[in-house]
């Protein structure tokens, strides 16, 4: 099974024990630009799942480089022992540790005074920012930069460097043809554009051990016009393999600008939708392997990627944030113990804000012991008699793990599917991935024996004839009314109604103050099914609770769709066939008339009335939306921790 991914390559004179690669990741574990015990750990852990080839996160090679807190520094000696320390335990447990070497250039994402130097004068798509072009003499101070830390890394026990050319930073600002209009040696003719980055390979080369490997991520198609398109990424890629000494390339796709959706394809897109573009490059690569990546999410994909010549690595770094045993999990032919990521960009939203990386049901990230958490579950010494209200997302994590540990747990679920709102949420376009993890919850709930009872509405008498020990309310939330909406009976459609049984018509207006994914995927689907929809929101813009990437494309569907976006009004009347806002600003009053449905998504109360009728008969706790409705990782991280206190 999967005996393409699990051999071995050459990289170099090195060997990778299989076909699996992190790509780097970005964390935010570092502080004050100095490892921390998580960062290492979150390198460990991935390479006690079975991964082959680990890149870590970015390394900054100048202090010019240094664009926040969480970045560490590879330019001096203040992380070497947590270099030294990383290397050591990753080459321990089988795989090979790769530091990633870069310079933002001109992007300015988080600290304004820091890395305004680039290559042109062309500002930075995302930020505006127009940079200090570099001279030739700052080219060649920083191509030794790369130099120098390549070799500290080298000292500290790395198995190589990975150049970070992807994305539009510096390495690509300079191989693009879109940000690169310098007339001097660097810039021009693709021998000028490559000429950066070979000299800082040439460099490595000349400078470190003889086994060290050298690669790079360069753009497969940035995705804007004039920049590298796959036609250009051929080009380059051909140039480098005469020019330059890689041990293997890698391509991103998209970069700071409007394409960076593509840089971590979402839910909405199919998996592994860019592998015709490594396909191309790996037919001109001339033999130097080629790494594979984007929205590869299961075992069986990988292998079809080495199987049928699309790459010769395969990098999957969300699939590894979810679990990172999933390698020999699969190898193991335990495939069905994989936890699932689902591709909709939370982890990324998390760290794009500054946040520490985190994921909606891997609980453990990061900590010692991640891979495998799961099957490490500590026994409970006093096995008791839970009854677990409510089957989403919530009630199934507290149910599963508890049972793990020994409990004896029954879970009642109202309706006749599990899955609570998500299961809705998988209903709506582009979200059918949603339901993988309902999927692996259910499996491990029937794995540890959960006593599952569906179609049972429950009220506290229901769950007093069971007398449990415990009780666990998972009951969820339901969608209010509008709040500035008065009362009646015109109080128009919740979202989640609206999922239940969809329809269509002429015209129809949705009103969102949730702002998350799931609501525009509504308005996705009332797109297919009315002629007009109307989008107004009380808030400047949209999509506020939606990760940057994702956003992007909800701007790009709303728009392809013909959705008209009304901002800063709140709806403050409906009668049935007429919706009544108000400028949050102004006052200033606008009608919108011969609608055929007005729906909503609106602030959310606890379904708490169970809680409130069994508080003081037994012991009781809360879980999710029905303690306090928020988000999916709230309810799934809530669940966990339950049910291992339990």
């Amino acid at each position: 099974m999967y005996s393409h991914l699990f051999s071995e390559i050459q990289l170099g004179s090195r060997t990778l024990r299989n076909r699996v690669a992190l790509p780097a990741t970005l964390t935010n574990y570092a502080s004050g630009n100095r490892i921390t015990e998580r960062w290492k750990n979150f390198l460990i852990e991935r390479a006690k799942g079975g991964v082959g080839l680990i890149i870590s996160e970015i390394i900054a090679v100048d202090p010019e480089a240094l664009a926040q807190q969480a970045i560490v520094t590879g330019f001096d000696d203040t992380n070497e022992v947590g270099f030294q320390e990383a290397s050591e335990a990753v080459h321990k447990e089988g795989a090979l540790l790769v530091g990633q070497l870069w310079h933002p250039g001109r992007q300015q994402l988080w600290h304004p005074t820091k890395a305004p130097m680039g290559v042109s004068e062309q500002p930075d798509a995302l930020s505006w920012t127009v940079p200090h072009v570099m001279s030739e003499d700052a080219v060649q101070r920083i191509i030794g930069s790369y130099v120098n830390t390549a070799q500290r890394l080298n000292k500290c026990g790395f198995a190589g460097v990975e150049l970070h050319g992807a994305h539009g930073y510096l390495i690509g600002q300079f191989l693009s043809p879109w940000s690169n209009k310098r007339d001097d040696l660097y810039g021009g003719d693709v021998a000028g554009r490559t000429r950066f980055v070979a000299e800082i390979a040439a460099g490595i080369r000349a400078s470190c051990s003889s086994d060290f490997i050298i690669g790079l991520k360069m753009p497969g198609d940035e995705g804007v016009r004039g920049g590298i398109d796959s036609e250009e990424a051929l080009v380059i890629t051909e140039n480098l393999v005469r020019t330059a000494n890689f041990d293997y390339f890698s391509y991103g796709q998209g970069n700071f600008s409007l394409s960076l959706e593509n840089h971590v394809p979402d839910i909405h897109f199919d998996p592994g939708h860019f592998l015709n573009i490594h396909k191309k490059m790996r037919d001109v690569a001339q033999g130097v392997p080629v790494m594979a990546l984007g929205r590869v999410d299961s075992p069986e994909l990988a292998e079809r990627v080495i199987a049928e010549g699309y790459g010769d690595i395969v990098g999957t770094s969300r699939t590894l944030i979810a679990d990172p045993a999933w390698p020999q999990k699969a190898l193991n032919g335990k495939s069905k113990l994989i936890r699932p990521s689902v591709f909709d960009n939370w982890c990324w939203g998390e760290v794009h804000q500054g946040k520490p990386l985190q994921e909606h049901h891997n609980p453990y990230l990061g900590e010692v012991g991640e891979a495998f958490a799961e099957e490490r579950l500590s026994p409970t010494p006093n096995s008791r008699k839970i009854s677990v209200v409510g089957g989403g997302p919530g009630g199934l994590e507290t149910a599963w793990v508890a049972a793990a540990r020994g409990h004896q747990v029954s879970l009642y679920n109202g309706s006749l599917a599990l899955g609570g709102k998500l299961r809705r949420d998988a209903a709506l376009p582009g979200r059918s991935e949603i339901s993988k993890i309902i999927e692996y919850q259910a499996h491990l709930a029937d794995l540890y024996g959960v006593e599952i009872r569906l179609g049972e509405v429950v009220d506290a008498s229901v769950v007093r004839k069971d007398s449990p020990d415990v009780v666990v309310c998972a009951t969820g939330s339901t969608i209010s009314p509008p709040p500035a909406l008065p009362g009646g009976e015109n109080l128009g459609l919740d979202a989640i109604s609206y999922i239940d049984a969809p329809f269509g018509g002429g015209r129809a207006l949705f009103f969102d103050m949730d702002h998350g994914p799931t609501a525009y995927a509504t308005v996705d689907l009332m797109a297919e099914k009315f002629e007009q929809v109307i989008l107004v929101t009380p808030r400047p813009q949209i999509a506020q609770n939606v990760n940057y990437c994702s956003a992007i494309g909800v701007h790009r569907r709303l728009h392809q769709m013909k959705v008209k976006i009304v901002t800063a009004y709140d709806v403050v009347g409906f009668d049935g066939a007429k919706v009544t806002c108000e400028n949050v600003f102004t006052g200033e009053n606008r009608i919108f008339g011969d609608l055929d449905a007005f729906i909503y998504a609106a602030p959310r109360r606890a379904n708490d009335k169970l809680s409130k009728e069994m508080n003081g008969d037994v012991e009781l706790h809360l879980v999710g939306d029905c303690q306090s409705p928020r988000n999916l990782m709230a309810a799934i991280h809530g669940g966990h921790h339950l049910g291992r206190t339990l």
